[in-house]
């Protein structure tokens, strides 16, 4: 049990909320982060014996066990178990993410472009619920020269990050200090805020905050350790040291928009109330025409002020249903962000019009159709039980993209929407990978009845023809926990199987059974892991792997031709060119796709591996 002294605080909570991170302060002694920073960098420095910058380094806790102590510390179970209560779960993917020192350059800040993250789960859907967090950890002191993180406060709710140029350059210090900067106007939130800190600072940030990396200006390689966190029950009640019952903001707002109603929304949720939009606010009803006019008004922070006072009147606002409808199709996506709450803060009048809205949404659908939803869609879902008759409905619709929408939604909905089981169910055996996925992820939440969900995805586990849907439906069995025994069949053979995070989410999911019988077969497997790998031999160019003595390094034909046929058998794409300086310090990768358009992945941090080469190519930008 985490005592009240290391959990968040209401300031904190509310801190996260509206900024999407905070920051927490470790009391480890200073020789455990040296120790960590030591072990690391000779890693790093070994990879530089190859004459490349590569990061072999996908789950760092193996090699870097201290970094154990720093997971385990108080400060930061407290912190987890606040956001993402008590039963969390961390994902297989334990990264170091490096930043070598670079030559000082007046017009380039960032390293990468900013982004938000989405190979770690691979193109699982975006909550604006925090069901998925990260946590950041440097080993060493980090001020600004060393090249921190750096995030956009708030941006968790929104789809878009910028209409300009994500790899800017134009930043400047915000007057106000605090360790933000300003991004151009182009951004709806301008603040970028850095990651700075002492020894010993932990940052926790929802999965779905916007960031990139400030270059690194001193003689110091400096890194950040990355871990990801997935939440697997519902809140009952509040998991932080909660003293007060209404949400009000934080002293710290760094997000330039007012979502009130968004974020009272998840506090509610947070602290496990029936009543998602329950407020302190006395609803003034002779106020709703005025606010209705407002919201044809050019001054679009008026009409936000409109939007969420509407969403404040809740069931009083039924005349405004077609108005903030109307507001959905706004190109400024804040405007749509507080329209959606505020619909469902209306309630159940409001069910039929958002459900028309689901049509409406394919073209949006079809440009990323795990990772975003429509805005209807996270309406209906904070509408809960009274919007679960409409949505089983349209589970009948032939389209994909409103099917998948409404899967979401029912999984958002969690207990709330259980009847609506079956139904999911009968659809998954009918429809496609994307429909499946959204399917599967949503009876991971629901989860009940358990005696009809488990054995389909046990079923979905076993199949080995798509890897996407058997880690969906590991995931959805570590959520289940204790109540999957009859799983553990496929889930000991899934130990075998050729995707390690399929393996490792396997092994969660027997650990949280955690019977004799679920325990034998990770036993086993440990009794049989490799515990040493060979090296002499296996050397990295692009982190394509080289399995052959005869390979030589220095042999730019040799290198080309490797790049070329791992390239045009894994990812399908035909090469036209390979920009190069030297064998060691490629600058580019330029190819040929299969539509005729020309494409290129750009050398990062003297480093193009394979990380980069995957969001690039699989089109996660």
């Amino acid at each position: 049990m985490i005592d009240n002294q290391n959990l968040l605080n209401d300031e904190q909570m509310r801190h996260f909320i509206v900024n999407g991170y905070v920051k927490v302060q470790t009391d480890l002694p200073t020789q455990l982060h040296k120790r960590i920073f030591d072990k690391t960098n000779a890693i790093f420095e070994r990879c530089r014996s190859f004459e490349r910058r590569y990061n072999p380094l996908n789950n760092i806790l193996p090699m870097v066990h201290e970094l154990q102590e720093v997971l385990d510390a108080p400060q930061v179970r407290g912190a987890l178990s606040s956001i993402l209560g008590d039963d969390y779960v961390l994902h297989p993917h334990r990264h170091c993410h490096p930043n070598f020192p670079q030559e000082p350059s007046e017009s380039k800040t960032l390293t990468m472009p900013l982004h938000k993250d989405g190979h770690a789960t691979g193109k699982r859907p975006r909550h604006h619920l925090p069901r998925w967090a990260i946590l950041f950890y440097f080993p060493q002191e980090c001020p600004i020269e060393l090249g921190p993180t750096c995030l956009i406060p708030g941006n968790q709710y929104l789809k878009d990050i910028s209409s300009g140029d994500l790899n800017t350059r134009d930043l400047v210090p915000d007057p106000q200090g605090n360790g933000t900067f300003l991004l151009p106007d182009t951004f709806t939130n301008r603040h970028l805020t850095t990651l700075e800190g002492e020894l010993g600072d932990v940052w926790v940030m929802h999965f779905d905050i916007a960031h990139s990396v400030f270059q690194n200006y001193q003689d110091l390689a400096r890194y950040g350790m990355k871990f990801v966190y997935m939440r697997t029950e519902e809140p009952k009640i509040p998991s932080w040291h909660n003293t007060e019952n209404y949400w009000y903001p934080p002293k710290n707002n760094w997000v330039s928009n007012d979502y009130e109603i968004v974020w009272t929304y998840v506090w509610n949720w947070l602290s496990g109330k029936s009543d998602l939009f329950e407020t302190k606010r006395k609803p003034t009803e002779e106020s709703i025409h005025y606010w209705v006019s407002q919201l044809s008004a050019d001054n679009r922070q008026k009409r936000l002020e409109s939007i969420k006072e509407l969403g404040f009147l809740r069931q009083s606002a039924n005349i405004a249903i077609t108005d903030l409808i109307s507001q959905l199709q706004d190109d400024y996506e804040p405007i749509r962000l507080n329209a959606t709450y505020a619909l469902a803060a209306i309630g159940e009048s409001a069910v039929e019009p958002l459900i028309e809205q689901l049509r409406y949404s394919k073209d949006d659908y079809h440009e990323e159709p795990i990772l975003h939803m429509s805005d209807a869609a996270h309406s209906l879902a904070a509408i809960g039980e009274p919007a679960v008759p409409a949505l089983k409905r349209s589970l009948c619709e032939p389209e994909e993209h409103i099917q998948s929408q409404v899967a979401y939604a029912l999984g958002e909905m969690s207990w709330r929407s259980t009847n609506a089981t079956p139904d999911l169910l009968n659809l998954l055996s009918n429809s496609n990978s994307p429909v499946n996925q959204h399917i599967i992820s949503a009876l991971g939440i629901i989860k009940t009845p358990i005696s009809k969900v488990v054995p389909v995805l046990v079923s979905i586990l076993g199949d080995s023809e798509d890897m996407s849907l058997s880690l969906f439906a590991a995931q959805a069995l570590v959520r289940i926990g204790q109540s999957a025994e009859s799983a553990i069949p496929a889930l000991s053979k899934a130990l075998k199987s050729s995707s390690p995070y399929i393996r490792a989410f396997s092994a969660e999911a027997l650990s949280r059974i955690g019977t004799q019988e679920a325990l034998q077969p990770l036993v086993a497997e440990l009794r049989t892991s490799r515990w040493f790998n060979y090296q002499g031999t296996k050397v990295k160019v692009l982190d394509i792997p080289i399995q052959s003595r005869n390979f030589d390094l220095n042999n730019t034909e040799m290198v080309q031709s490797l790049i070329i046929s791992e390239f045009e058998s894994k990812y399908k794409h035909k090469l036209s060119e390979i920009v190069h300086t030297s064998i060691e310090d490629y600058d580019c990768i330029r190819f040929l796709m299969a539509d005729g358009n020309e494409g290129f992945v750009e050398r990062k941090n003297d480093d193009l591996h394979y990380y980069y080469l995957r969001r690039v190519v699989e089109g996660a930008y």
